[in-house]
């Protein structure tokens, strides 16, 4: 059975005021075939579980989902209107830790799960907006979550492939034990510091030089001060870097 690939978009989650109950946050994911080619119009099954503190810490909340990808490969969930749930999803207190989310696929279907990406999801609260009039009150805080930083394996090793001398564009491409996910990630560099074994992570970052538009960057960063600028296109799998978020 040939392995897919899994692309994740956005997760978003939105609790309006804190005496109400969490709601479900959407999932988006496209969905490729080992050779880079989407799946399209394919009925596949995935398992959602919440892990806490860490990417290996506890798992505080499972679900299964089908879904039919579209023409483009594109499957869209809400997470927390799952079957066979391990738990409730109303109970989780985001505030109280950092938490990831684990992925699993079965391309035919069934419940032959396998691992394809841990996310952490990020809290990004957003400011309540000031009431205009005495006779209004100000909107509920609202609670934001979405995806900038994903876990991307544990370091392996990195080979560099870029020009001998320093006036080219040098590149470096690094090997994680999630390889058979991501493919090697091509980076900027001429050398790797990163140290075998530790997490890696992508994360995205939004720049906006002169205050009125900008745009995204990417790298790739350990949990020290050690990171590489991502090239745009991830050239081992032929992938924008964009498309895995």
């Amino acid at each position: 059975m040939k392995r897919l690939l899994l692309f994740p978009l956005l997760l978003v989650f939105y609790s309006s005021g804190v005496c109400q109950k969490p709601q479900p946050f959407n999932y988006e994911a496209i969905i490729h075939d080992p050779k880079g080619e989407v799946v399209a119009t394919k009925p596949i099954s995935l398992k959602f579980t919440i892990l806490k503190g860490s990417i290996s810490g506890k798992d505080i909340y499972s679900e299964k989902q089908l879904g039919t990808t579209n023409l483009d490969g594109l499957i869209s969930l809400s997470i927390g209107t799952g079957m066979e749930k391990t738990s409730d999803f109303d109970t989780i207190n985001w505030s109280t830790d950092i938490y990831f989310l684990k992925v699993e696929i079965d391309p035919a279907g069934g419940n032959s799960y396998t691992e394809m990406s841990i996310t952490q999801l990020l809290n990004e609260p957003k400011e309540p907006q000031k009431s205009t009039s005495k006779r209004l009150t100000s909107p509920p805080n609202e609670d934001e979550f979405i995806v900038t930083r994903k876990y991307v394996g544990n370091y392996l090793d990195y080979r560099h492939t870029g020009p001998g001398s320093y006036s080219g564009p040098n590149l470096i491409w690094i090997k994680t034990n999630m390889e058979n996910t991501f493919g090697k990630i091509s980076a900027y560099g001429k050398t790797c510091d990163f140290t075998v074994g530790e997490s890696l992570y992508i994360r995205k970052i939004y720049l906006s030089p002169g205050g009125v538009s900008g745009y995204w960057i990417y790298q790739i960063e350990n949990n020290s001060s050690v990171y590489y600028r991502l090239s745009e296109i991830q050239y081992d799998r032929k992938v924008m870097t964009e498309t895995w978020f």
